[in-house]
Order: structure tokens, then C-alpha cells, then sequence
């Protein structure tokens, strides 16, 4: 029978073992390691070490490792004191400024390791190195940021803005909160938000339903009653949002609540004067119509039956009286036009402006009788908008075009558009009467005319209306003129979106 051979594991030697460690030392090309003697002289250096702080080993070896330290450090003995204490403790460790051969400056973690013979005395230091300078700086523009936070948060006045755990206790408080809410931080800090919330909510369970679905939505918005510390009720608009972690994990909450209560006073006040308004048009509807017709009834009937009877200054006087009461019928229209405008709710859709244009020219062309104006359309961008309620607007524009420029022995209206910057601007514009620039914060006032009844007719109402139409649509309306040489009109309106 053949024996089989032993295999007998390598023995490394001490020296193998001391060489196959310094070639590893050597190889870290991220880390200084080095060892110091024992009055802090440098004695061995590595590839790590010299890419790190800038010296070779010829140059640094034999050195007092206080070199790698700010004067300011060096003035408060702290390498010394470094050395004693890792003398003393076996180990230390620091973080703090370093400098490089070049006199930069950087961010370094440092182990000081105690060296010891068999007898226990110390007989020098091994010291590692690593430059955080990276870590240190994203570090420091973190704290930058949560400052620049911080601050933003607490300049906050009008919303309370502050933080849940996933639980729903309060985490942050700034001082907003405290203002809108009362409590101070120390007093609400770990309580759950249901604290705010009315006892009729809490009962339903609505500050849970909030956070459920937050975190199933990703943000829950509302409105409704909310309780002070000193159990006052105020009406808040409140958004939730979940905050996650990288790895999607809930981690709590940013809650965002704004005082509302005066505006919505401010609305309930809005409601009740719209309820007063609409009893009020009712009541001039019926009320005082009613007294007009009488009069225009009566006028006509005296005209019919008894106009031969009158002389000239009676049938001038009598036609007088049917005008007035024409006219107070047309002020009470455009009264209740005005007020019912604020109402109406506007029915958006593209519109195209040129078709609305030409539409009322021509209707305004078979009203105006033998005066031959001369109308320039150029084509009209579309808008988007309430195509009946921006009729009105340019049935009032070019209606009073063509009335203030009829007396003129060649009339013209000019009608188009212009871009200004971002913004279209519709125009209406004519060689008419004018006006007064000094007086044109009246054109748009209710019932406001810059001309007399017997020069023009109208009721003052039509500008007005034109205006809280635009505004209505986000849009702004102005007016420029010059007595004698004519107006112009001008006003945007929301452009149609893209699909």
C-alpha cells in the first residue's frame, strides 16, 4: 500500500509577516497612515499620507507632527496634549482642521493609536488620517439649508407650518403656529394634531381620515372649524402632505394651516350684501317700473287724444316728460345689467373674437341710419372667454366709436389687436369727439358721461359694464383720447390654451 504524502501548511516568518503589512500600509492611497516615536516625530510615512498632506517621505520624516496643525491649535498645545491623552487612554480620537504642505487647509478624522513594549511604556504612536473635506462641506451646506429653512419657516406670519410624526404628534412648531394656534412649543410638542380639530370632528374620526388620505393621495387639502388653546373656533385651510425617506418609508408629516376667518367674514358679508342686492333689484324691477309705465302711458294717451289742443311748448314739454320716462327705464336696465353681471357665472370657451367683431359692426350698421362709417377689422387672435358677455363689451366699444364719430364728415373705426410683450391687446378706435385724459378716470364709473344727454345720447352704464366684464375674464381695459381727435380702446383677455 502507497502512503499518501502530507501536506504541511506554509509558516510565515515574522519578517514575511512584518514586509507583506508594510506593503499593504503602503498601497491605501486614501488614508495617511504613519507612525509617530515617541516625542511626536514622524517615522514612517505612506502613498495615503503623502497624497493627503503634500509632503514626500524624505521631506516629512524626522518632523514634529504639530506641522499638520493650525497655528491657532498649536498655540493651545492641543497635539501635545492629543499624545497625552492617547498615552493615557491607549487611544484617542479628533476631528478638526488640518494643513497641507501647500498651507491649505482640511477636514480631517484622526486616530492616534498608543505604541507600547512588552514592559508597557510607550514607545511611540500610530496616527491615521482621512480627509473629510467633502463630507464636511455637504455637511455644512445641509446645515446651511435647514438654517436658511428654519429661518424661512419661522419669518412665516399668516400660516402655521409644522411637522407630525407618523402618528400624528407634533414634531415641529414654528411661530406662526403659535400665534394662530396659542400654544407654545413646550405645551404642544408630542400631542396629537386631533387637539385642533372641533370634538364633533374628532368624534368622526376626521383628523385620521386627513392622515390616511395623505399618505394614500399624497396631500390632503381642506377647510372647516379649528380649536385655539383658549377653545375659540376659527375656519382654517389646512394641507397635509407625508413626508418619505429614501427608500418610500413614512416618516411623518408637514402640516401647513392658514387662518382664514376673515375671509371668510369678509365672503358671509359678500353673500348677505349679493341677498340684499338681488331684493334690491327685484324691488326695481317690479316697484319702480311701475310708476314709469304709468307716466309713459298717460304722456302717450294725452299725445293721441289731445296733441291739438297743445301748442308748440305743451307738445314740447310732453315729449320731454315720454323721454324722461324712456330714459329712466333704460338707466333701471342698465342697472340691473350692472348688478346682475357680478352674478352671472361666466360660461368659458374659445371664442373667436373676429367672427364676434364683424357680427356687431353689421349689426350696428343697419341701426345707425344714413351715416356711412368707415369700419378697418383687422383679423382678431381668439380668446378664451364668455363669448356672450364679451359681445356686450364690443357692442359698447364700437357702438360708442360709431355714435362719437358720426358728426364727423368722414367717420372711421379702427378695430384690431397689438402685442404688448407677453399680452394681446384688443383695440377699438375712432376719429371722434375724444376726450379729456384728465377726466378719463370717469369714463368707467357707473352712470359717469363726459359729454351732455342733448350732444349724445346713452345712460353712462355701458363702459362700466364693459369693464367689470374684462376684469371678470382676468383682463384689463383702459382708455386713451384727445378732445377733438378721437378715442381709442383697449383690453386683453385670457389667450386660448393649447391643447
Amino acid at each position: 500500500m502507497m502512503l499518501a504524502k502530507r501536506v504541511m501548511p506554509a509558516v510565515t516568518s515574522p519578517r514575511e509577516s512584518s514586509e507583506t503589512f508594510r506593503h499593504l500600509i503602503e498601497g491605501v492611497q486614501d488614508v495617511a497612515i504613519f507612525m509617530l516615536d515617541g516625542a511626536g516625530r514622524v517615522s514612517t510615512w505612506n502613498s495615503g499620507a503623502e497624497r493627503i498632506k503634500g509632503y514626500r517621505a524624505e521631506e516629512i520624516v524626522g518632523q514634529h507632527f504639530s506641522r499638520f496643525y493650525p497655528p491657532e491649535a498649536v498655540a493651545e498645545g492641543k497635539p501635545a496634549r492629543l499624545l497625552a491623552i492617547a498615552a493615557r487612554d491607549g487611544r484617542v480620537e479628533d476631528e478638526g482642521w488640518r494643513v497641507r504642505k501647500d498651507g491649505a487647509r482640511f477636514w480631517a478624522e484622526v486616530i492616534i493609536t498608543a505604541r507600547r513594549d512588552s514592559e508597557g511604556a510607550v514607545i511611540g504612536f500610530a496616527k491615521v488620517t482621512r480627509d473629510l473635506t467633502a463630507r464636511k462641506e455637504t455637511q455644512d451646506a445641509l446645515h446651511r439649508s435647514e438654517q436658511t429653512f428654519q429661518l424661512l419657516v419661522e419669518s412665516i406670519q399668516d400660516c402655521a407650518i409644522f411637522m407630525l410624526d407618523p402618528d400624528g404628534r407634533v414634531a415641529s412648531w414654528n411661530a406662526a403656529a403659535e400665534r394662530i394656534k396659542g400654544y407654545r412649543a413646550h405645551e404642544i410638542m408630542g400631542e396629537h394634531f386631533s387637539t385642533f380639530y372641533p370634538p364633533d370632528d374628532v368624534a368622526q374620526g376626521k383628523p385620521q381620515w386627513a392622515l390616511e388620505i395623505a399618505e394614500r393621495e399624497g396631500r390632503h387639502e381642506d377647510e372647516g372649524w379649528r380649536v385655539r388653546k383658549d377653545g375659540t373656533r376659527y375656519w382654517a385651510n389646512t394641507v397635509i402632505s407625508p413626508m418619505r425617506d429614501s427608500q418610500g418609508g413614512l416618516i411623518g408629516y408637514a402640516k401647513v394651516t392658514r387662518d382664514l376667518t376673515q375671509r371668510r367674514r369678509a365672503d358671509q358679508a359678500l353673500a348677505q350684501t349679493n341677498q340684499e342686492l338681488e331684493r334690491f333689484s327685484y324691488s326695481v324691477s317690479h316697484d319702480l317700473r311701475a310708476p314709469l309705465r304709468a307716466i309713459n302711458g298717460y304722456a302717450q294717451a294725452l299725445w293721441e287724444d289731445h296733441a291739438a289742443r297743445l301748442d308748440d311748448e305743451g307738445k314740447r314739454l310732453l315729449a320731454v316728460i315720454r323721454d324722461s320716462a324712456k330714459l329712466g327705464g333704460q338707466l333701471i336696465d342698465g342697472l340691473l345689467s350692472f348688478s346682475r353681471l357680478g352674478r352671472q357665472a361666466l360660461a368659458r370657451a374659445p371664442v373667436d373674437v373676429t367672427a364676434l367683431a364683424e357680427s356687431v359692426v353689421a349689426e350696428l350698421r343697419q341701426t345707425q341710419g344714413s351715416v356711412a362709417v368707415e369700419v378697418v377689422l383687422s383679423p382678431l387672435p381668439p380668446a378664451s372667454g364668455d363669448a356672450a358677455l364679451l359681445r356686450h363689451v364690443l357692442v359698447n366699444l364700437i357702438g360708442n366709436a360709431f355714435k362719437f364719430s358720426a358728426n364727423r364728415a368722414h367717420p372711421k373705426v379702427e378695430i384690431g389687436a397689438e402685442q404688448n410683450g407677453s399680452e394681446v391687446a384688443y383695440y377699438v378706435k375712432d376719429n371722434g369727439v375724444g376726450f379729456d385724459m384728465q377726466y378719463a378716470g370717469k369714463l368707467f364709473g357707473v352712470f359717469q358721461r363726459l359729454h351732455r344727454p342733448d350732444e349724445f345720447e346713452g345712460t353712462g352704464v355701458g363702459l362700466a359694464l364693459a369693464q367689470r366684464i374684462i376684469q371678470r375674464h382676468g383682463g384689463r381695459i383702459w382708455a386713451e383720447g384727445k378732445v377733438n381727435e378721437g378715442a381709442s380702446f383697449r383690453f386683453t383677455l385670457p389667450e386660448v390654451q393649447a391643447p
